[in-house]
């Protein structure tokens, strides 16, 4: 069972749920409450998109182990495929099931909320992230890329799903969704840059193993220094989007749930944008896979950082 577990990424999981759950209820749902009008996606409905969603992460993550078992025998021995604990042909039946699943829950949901064809997003997010695993993961920046949009995936889809189930409920009603729309955009780039940031961080900590099995990551086609200067530009990225999201949040809803959104803020600055400055030196001194190993540790604390943040707009 642990070894299921270990394959399944069980902690990415729970942050997939813990995000789109804190999106409902401390976005959404507190936004709608002040306008008198219930969330439009009952508890069971969401729970089915919840669950139809970790369905695609885990296929997804199966599928990845599936085509890295061979660079996995070198730099993750211990991991159930790579140590024989869970067979590739098991592993593949697991992964068509949990696809199979998570379109049939999607279009489930997709038909509860007036549009079937919003299950096109879990579709073409499978095939995004077979042919990560297949052809994409060593083209350098590319599979990068493709990783972090599949990761910024997890907050639009909240957003468009209950979007959508807003104006099929709701149809007469006219509300102004720019605080939703603009806390929704942040969590989308947030997801995308620190994926991006981890991905790079991930490829120079797993450069061993992707240079003797030809993978050609970005750590790979590139000198380490400039690969650790692109981590770099992307942390002062990260964090001068921290504080402009700041700016024009307070700019525009200043009046709306102050004490919430100042804990909310202050919270970001102390925690995520702090631990993001320490990355820095770290970045330039790191030297081997245990330096970058440390560093990628960080910057998950940071997504669930991030993440645990939205409890504060509950206040």
């Amino acid at each position: 069972m642990k070894a299921y577990f270990k394959l399944f990424r069980w902690p990415n999981l729970l942050i997939i749920i813990l995000l789109e759950y804190l999106l409902k209820t401390a976005v959404f749902e507190k936004f709608l409450l002040g306008e008198g009008i219930d969330f439009p996606i009952s508890e069971f409905w969401f729970g089915v998109f919840v669950i139809s969603t970790v369905f695609v992460a885990m296929a997804g993550y199966i599928v990845n182990d599936i085509a890295d078992i061979d660079i996995d025998r070198i730099n993750r021995p211990d991991r159930p495929l790579s140590s024989g604990k869970i067979s590739i042909s098991h592993a593949q039946s697991l992964q068509w099931f949990f696809e199979g699943l998570a379109l049939i829950l999607g279009l489930s949901v997709a038909y509860y909320v007036g549009n079937i064809s919003l299950v096109s997003i879990h579709l073409v997010l499978i095939i995004l992230l077979r042919s990560y695993a297949k052809k994409l993961k060593c083209k350098g920046l590319i599979g990068n890329i493709i990783v972090s949009l599949s990761t910024a995936t997890v907050p639009a889809w909240v957003w468009i799903y209950s979007i959508f189930a807003f104006q099929k409920f709701n149809p007469s009603t006219t509300i102004d969704f720019s605080y939703i729309n603009l806390i929704t955009l942040f969590y989308i780039g947030f997801a995308f840059l620190f994926t991006l940031i981890r991905e790079i961080v991930k490829d120079l900590e797993d450069l061993k193993g992707d240079k003797e099995c030809g993978c050609m990551t970005l750590a790979v086609k590139y000198p380490l220094q400039k690969t650790k200067n692109i981590v770099i530009i992307l942390n002062a990225i990260a964090i001068q989007g921290i504080l402009l999201f700041q700016w024009l949040f307070y700019h525009h809803f200043l009046d709306a749930t102050l004490k919430g959104m100042t804990l909310f803020f202050a919270n970001f600055v102390s925690i995520v944008v702090v631990i993001l400055l320490s990355i820095i030196p770290k970045t330039i001194t790191a030297n081997s896979s245990l330096d970058f190993h440390k560093i990628g540790n960080h910057l998950k604390i940071i997504m669930v950082a991030g993440i645990l943040q939205l409890f504060f707009l509950l206040f």
